[in-house]
């Protein structure tokens, strides 16, 4: 048992039980008061840690429905996605994600892009995802039916920080292309002058 003296004639005392209850309280509230200071002191680990649970979370997912797994899928992409040579000219670069559905009995449908990239590689997304006709499995149930393939667009020499589930690098047009670098500084001034709609403008490149 041990006694604190206070400052009055009177003892506090606390028992060996509410000892160890008070650390454990008071580790409790260090733990969930530490937590949010260091995701907000290192945000980039933590995006890095949540996409790499959504692609591992997705290449799951085509492991189980898709016949032959993640590395099939990859295979096929690889064998029927081109890199346009107007997107290579025009230095388009950037992540389209997929989504679609391919319903337990194997039909394929919905068929969605967020982040167009035009110049053909829509196209040629589309033309993949029909190219997997008959190369999935059946399942017993609905909640594997829902796919989001985030896919990168990049050329050879430029630089970017965005990732891709897959990730397509295309021959460089013989010039240099901007980088993400680039875009942002244009993002943060025009931003900083309070233009705005310049600023987003920046960020859809």
């Amino acid at each position: 048992m041990i006694v604190f003296p206070s400052a009055s004639p009177i003892f506090v005392v606390i028992s060996p039980q509410n000892r160890f209850a008070m650390i454990r309280m008071f580790l409790i509230l260090l733990f969930a008061f530490s937590m949010p200071l260091l995701w907000a002191q290192n945000p980039d680990a933590l995006h890095e840690k949540l996409t790499n649970q959504r692609f591992e979370t997705q290449r799951n997912l085509l492991n189980y429905r898709f016949k032959g797994g993640s590395g099939e899928f990859e295979r096929v992409f690889f064998q029927e996605v081109n890199y346009t040579e107007e997107a290579r000219k025009n230095c388009i670069i950037g992540v389209v994600i997929m989504t679609f559905t391919v319903s337990c009995n194997n039909e394929i449908s919905d068929l969605k892009m967020r982040n167009p990239m035009h110049h053909g590689l829509n196209e040629e997304l589309q033309k993949f995802i029909e190219a997997t006709e008959g190369q999935w499995n059946t399942c017993q149930d609905e909640k594997y039916t829902r796919f989001e393939i985030p896919v990168l667009f990049t050329l050879e020499g430029t630089e970017t920080n965005a990732r891709g589930l897959i990730t397509l690098v295309g021959q460089s047009p013989g010039f240099s292309c901007r980088s993400d670098n680039y875009f942002m500084e244009r993002f943060e001034k025009f931003r900083n002058k309070g233009k705005k709609m310049k600023a987003l403008d920046m960020l859809d490149h």
